[in-house]
């Protein structure tokens, strides 16, 4: 859970950061490029947000199942 939040977050924060910026927040070579590519890198390379959504959804359902037996 904690590492969507923070995948979430981090990719929000940058994509304000890139509206700011504007046109320059998008040149090759700027601070604010690097930063939208590693973070979108990330979302990608650790498991797409939707999976981990599907994974942590089936592992609340299962701890609920159990604490009712």
């Amino acid at each position: 859970m904690a590492k969507l939040h923070a995948t979430d977050t981090a990719q929000a924060t940058i994509d304000k950061a890139v509206q700011i910026f504007g046109g320059a927040g998008v040149v090759s070579g700027n601070m604010v490029e690097r930063l939208y590519r590693e973070i979108r890198a990330l979302r990608i390379y650790e498991g797409a947000s939707e999976v981990q959504k599907v994974v942590i959804a089936r592992a609340v359902i299962a701890e609920a199942q159990g604490s009712r037996a």
